[in-house]
């Protein structure tokens, strides 16, 4: 929840002056800026005659006596008569049909009689009520204008109170519903149901005056913000029942956003539930606001015991306070106590969200009758029809009230008119209500200085605080490092002078401080969380002299703690209104160099408060195994580090000497060092369960696994309330680290105390135990996930902390962890090892923008068989487009791509993806396959534009398979080649060829190797291959013992003979064999060429080949 500063927020007691409808400029409606001069009155005007009187209240006669007809109308009615004061300056009582209007003041109407203005409403079968009528003053004008409506809804207009006969009606249509009340408005009037619709009423004055009446309605096209929590644009207005029946409306004006953009006016709708619906524009948003003030109620001193869920809560008024309202509260705990408790709650409206920033408790005097409130400066005022109370936010404080039904009287209304508090009594008319101002030495306490979670500031000067004792001036003289100034400063505050703190601040903290405020903003919350008792007299520290602010003159443990959480919240107002909150940044934590945020330290130090205070009631109530770990802690206290393995401080010898001679408990010394409260967690994480017996061992994980738990969620909790712009920092990791003691206690509890043990109710208890401390880890986990350094680690916690529930079979609530976790893997594997393809494709249609598609993909397709056929047939055929995308997305995929695209499509589609894997493929057999089936495809489809470049390469993969399966045997075992090796290139086979030294070579195998030359695309490297070839073909003859006969040797040599076996079969000489000088120059065959008879012969060779060329007959028998 987010601390918003509190020290600039206005009081929702102090005086404020609410504008009035004459005080706007609606469309038809305007002011006149004289009259609203003389209706604004302030409170310090002449003192009337004293009507009731205590000693803090005093209530006395305002403005004119009442008109003859008002005074006889309020004693001789036989019905209910309702009384309304309008800020403009007019009073009206509204008895049966009848409407009774005057001025307050004369000042008000100087030219109108002092009688009443007589109205007649609107026939009815029902009562007409002062709510739902309204005065006010429209432009120019010399008298208000009054509109007035009945409960079914018909509206009847007077341009003027003074012409009675001259009104005219309108008729909303609202389908039944009952009419509640009027609110003034900006542009206009607001009508409001008992079951919350609202109607918008604006005067017309384009020929006869008349009114028009506009249902609000959320625009058509609004229904795409489908998450927001609006139950009216499905169901229409809410049923009509106590949790929804209308309590009241409030208008919030407009103010300008921090981006310097004005806001439109608001209005608020508060039902009985408490529920909460919020019109800001033309954006509709409703909030339910039973659980979080169910919650508030649960933090404070006033809440009822027990289960929140029988707690009941119901709103009885509310009025505005700055961008939030303020709710008075009944609530009841039903199943244990029939008594009902008053509370006022701040509820922050800011942006479209609603949060409860405060509550405070109220001592009403007698609940006979359900109270309403007038929120005034020093304090709130309730009243009733028989009394009038203006009650203490202290719980110690009683509450001075007027007992009006014993003189007879009944208070029949009351308002803030002009910042004063009117009241109107049945006898006496209106009156004004006057509050002593006491001398009190602090500020008057208000709700909304304080943050929900800390008491409100009446309690705390009533408790055991010991800084109320301390003098600033004192500390300030004595100080000489920054902490100290600081807690000068802090105390200057406390104590209301605000101007020495903030000058002590100025001194302390210029503007360009570096991280000075927040080590030392950090180290005084450290300090404060972790001083010890005052009152105790067994914390006698020798040496102490630093100033102990978050000490307790309380001898109680929890007394203690709550006066530290007291101290602590109110040094956060503190940082909040000397503006120090939004000047701490980060600094740098232990001895790494990773930055964390100031902020969010504070936080974890809330947070560690609020799990010793937990820690704390546990052991107050007997929690198992907590003393056995408190003794653990305290065994090496004089040599414990800190947490994550950095060192801190040891306690004091003089504690250490207590705790040996008993005269500290070990609970006394751990719940002092707040800062270092996880320490119990790692014990009581440590504690190893009964080895031999599986029973003992099940009740000790459990009781482990419970407390850990229940402060694990308080920790939540608190953490969960500071909304803070800045990430939450990783968590410490290591061998002594909180988490790695957590994740070691719940694998124990699961993998071995539930696994082992005999009785399956006690293993069902222990299991579901387990479960929320899994949640609550992972949660603690979370941070390491967004850091590319750490979220292999979360991902390896995320894996050991669920698959236990799978081992156990308790593949439910593993699936719930994995999907609340996002372990997208572990989700598509229970999914398909329990067969459940729907509950897979509801996955991942429901985080399909997460990528739960692909990690299906991916693990189907890591498995062989069966996994991936359901892959193929299954999940690619439903997510058809994504899958084409992931398997084409990297390249040891495509053999899977092809046959997805051989299932799917036609077959002339899949003949270039499986062309394509011919020449990859792992074996020839493989490769032969490839290229067969793209051959097939093509056969079995009608020619396309790529049929024959793709017949082409089939064709010559087939080919070269069988150049590679007819090579000789003897290359083939001297290269290891068999049906399993893999499809050479071409040129690759040529080089086998080239670099044999085999004599077992034939002019037949090297003219299969000129026939690879054809599969080489590039032109110079072909002619380039085949003179290689040929000057092995050379090399492979014995030239040593050539004779001097030519033509013998053109016989008997295999590169004549090979030449002649190209000439028979119909190869190309020109083509194929190369120029005799490149043969003469190859450098491979310099030494041989350089024998004259060598040369010779092989000249007198292609001198036979150019004659044959040429036609002419060469004998060379």
């Amino acid at each position: 929840m987010e601390f918003s500063s509190t020290g600039g927020m206005r009081s929702p007691f102090s005086p404020r002056v609410r504008q009035s409808i004459a005080g706007r400029r609606p469309i038809g409606l305007a002011s006149s800026k004289k009259i609203q001069n003389n209706f604004m009155q302030s409170v310090d005007q002449p003192a009337g005659d004293v009507i009731y009187k205590t000693p803090l209240i005093t209530i006395e006669t305002f403005g004119m006596p009442l008109p003859v007809m008002v005074t006889e109308t309020l004693t001789f009615a036989s019905g209910d008569v309702s009384v309304r004061m309008a800020p403009c300056g007019w009073c009206w009582v509204v008895a049966g049909r009848k409407v009774l209007a005057w001025p307050r003041e004369a000042a008000a109407a100087p030219s109108a009689p002092t009688a009443a203005r007589e109205l007649t409403l609107p026939q009815t079968d029902l009562a007409h009520k002062a709510d739902l009528v309204m005065l006010f003053y429209e432009e120019d004008a010399q008298m208000p204008s009054c509109i007035g409506v009945s409960p079914e809804g018909v509206v009847r207009y007077w341009a003027s109170v003074g012409t009675e006969g001259a009104y005219s009606d309108v008729s909303c249509e609202l389908a039944g519903q009952e009419c509640d009340r009027l609110t003034e408005a900006k542009d206009g009037l607001l009508l409001a149901t008992t079951t919350c619709t609202l109607v918008k009423i604006t005067t017309c004055k384009e020929g006869r005056p008349g009114v028009v009446c506009q249902t609000m309605r959320p625009p058509s096209g609004w229904l795409g913000g489908i998450g927001r929590r609006v139950s009216l644009l499905f169901f229409g207005s809410m049923p009509a029942h106590a949790d929804t029946k209308l309590v009241g409306v409030v208008v919030l004006p407009g103010w300008e956003s921090a981006e310097g953009t004005e806001n439109s006016e608001c209005v608020v709708l508060v039902a009985g539930g408490p529920l909460l619906q919020l019109w800001c524009g033309a954006e509709v948003h409703e909030h339910h606001l039973r659980r979080p003030l169910s919650e508030a109620f649960a933090r404070a001193h006033l809440a009822p015991q027990g289960d929140l869920n029988s707690l009941e809560i119901m709103a009885l008024d509310v009025h505005a306070h700055g961008r939030g309202v303020l709710l008075l509260l009944a609530a009841a705990n039903v199943a244990r106590s029939p008594d009902v408790r008053y509370a006022l709650a701040h509820v922050s409206l800011e942006g479209a969200g609603a949060r409860v920033v405060s509550l405070c408790a109220l001592r009403v005097p007698r609940d006979d009758e359900a109270p309403r409130c007038l929120p005034l400066p020093a304090r709130p005022l309730l009243y009733a029809p028989a009394y009038v109370a203006a009650v203490s936010p202290s719980a110690s404080d009683k509450s001075e009230y007027v007992d009006l039904a014993s003189e007879g009287d009944r208070v029949l209304g009351a308002a803030l008119c002009g910042g004063a508090p009117l009241l109107f009594s049945r006898k006496h008319g209106v009156l004004l209500l006057r509050l002593a101002d006491p001398a009190l030495p602090h500020r008057p306490p208000s709700i909304c200085d304080s943050p929900m979670g800390s008491p409100c500031p009446s309690d705390m000067y009533e408790g055991n605080l010991s800084l109320y004792e301390i003098d600033p001036h004192e500390v300030s003289a004595m100080s000489t490092d920054a902490v100290g100034k600081l807690k000068s400063a802090f105390l200057f505050h406390v104590r209301g002078d605000a101007a020495a703190a903030a000058r002590a601040l100025a001194e302390l903290f210029p503007r360009e401080h570096g991280d000075a405020l927040d080590r030392t903003a950090l180290a005084l919350a450290a300090d404060m969380l972790d001083d010890a008792p005052a009152g105790d007299p067994r914390w006698k520290l020798r040496g102490a002299s630093r100033v102990s602010l978050g000490s307790s003159c309380a001898l109680h443990g929890a007394a203690q703690l709550r006066d530290k959480q007291r101290a602590f919240s109110l040094f956060l107002d503190f940082l909040r209104a000397h503006r120090l909150w939004r000047r701490l940044s980060t600094l740098t934590k232990g001895r790494s160099d990773t930055r964390v945020s100031t902020q969010w330290e504070l936080c974890a130090l809330a947070a560690r408060l609020a799990g010793a205070r937990a820690l704390q009631r546990l052991h107050r109530a007997g929690a198992p195994l907590l003393d056995a770990a408190l003794h653990q802690v305290t065994a090496n206290a004089d040599n414990e580090g800190g947490e994550g393995g950095e060192g801190e401080e040891g306690e004091e010898a003089e504690v250490l000497e207590a705790l040996r001679s008993g005269a500290l408990s070990p609970a006394d010394v751990v719940f002092r060092r707040v800062t270092r409260i996880e320490r119990v967690l790692r014990a009581l994480s440590a504690l190893a369960p009964p080895a031999h017996d599986a029973r003992a061992a099940a009740h000790h994980a459990l009781s482990v696994v419970s407390t850990l738990t229940t402060v694990l969620g308080e920790m939540h909790a608190c953490r969960a309330q500071w909304m803070s712009t800045a990430p939450r920092p990783a968590p410490p990791l290591g061998p002594r680290s909180t988490l790695s003691a957590l994740a070691l206690a719940h694998s124990r509890a699961v993998s071995q105390c539930a696994h082992k043990c005999p009785d399956a109710s006690l293993r069902a208890q222990l299991l579901e135990a387990a479960g929320a401390l899994a949640d609550l880890l992972l949660t603690e986990a979370a941070p390491l996930a967004h850091s590319s350094n750490t979220d292999h680690l979360y991902e390896k916690l995320r894996r050991d902390t669920i698959q236990p529930y799978i081992d156990e079979g308790q593949t439910e609530r593993a699936a719930v962890l994995a999907e609340k976790f996002k372990d997208f893997d572990l989700l598509v594997e229970l999914c398909v090892m329990r067969g459940d393809m729907d509950r897979l494709y509801g996955y991942i249609d429901k985080y399909k923008e997460e990528g739960i598609a692909e990690k299906a993909f991916a693990w189907l397709w890591s498995r062989d068989g069966a996994a991936r056929a359901q892959l193929l047939r299954g999940v690619c055929a439903r997510h058809g487009g994504r899958a084409d995308a992931w398997l084409a997305a990297a390249p040891a995929r495509a053999q899977l791509r092809a046959l997805r695209r051989l299932c799917a499509e036609p077959p002339a589609r899949a003949a270039p993806l499986y062309a394509d894997l011919a020449p990859g493929a792992p074996t020839l057999d493989r490769a032969v396959t490839f290229a067969s089936i793209a051959k097939l495809c093509l056969l079995a489809s009608e020619p396309d534009a790529q049929y024959s470049e793709t017949m082409r390469r089939a064709e010559s993969t087939l080919s070269l398979a069988e150049q590679q399966r007819t090579l000789p045997r003897v290359l083939c075992l001297h290269h290891g080649l068999d049906e399993n090796s893999r499809l050479l290139d071409p040129e690759e086979l040529l080089q086998i060829y080239i670099d044999s030294e085999s004599k077992c070579l034939n002019e037949y195998d090297f003219k299969k190797a000129l026939d690879l030359t054809d599969f080489v695309q590039d032109m110079e490297r072909r002619d380039e291959l085949r003179l290689r070839i040929w000057c092995a073909c050379l090399r492979r003859d014995d030239w040593a013992a050539a004779r001097e006969d030519a033509t013998d040797e053109l016989h008997s040599k295999m590169f004549f003979r090979l030449v002649d076996l190209v000439h028979v079969m119909g190869g190309d000489l020109e083509l194929l064999l190369p120029p005799l000088d490149d043969i003469l120059t190859a450098p491979e065959l310099a030494e041989l060429v350089s024998d004259p008879r060598i040369q010779f012969i092989i000249k007198y060779g292609y001198e036979c080949v150019e004659g044959m060329r040429n036609g002419d007959v060469v004998d060379v028998s």
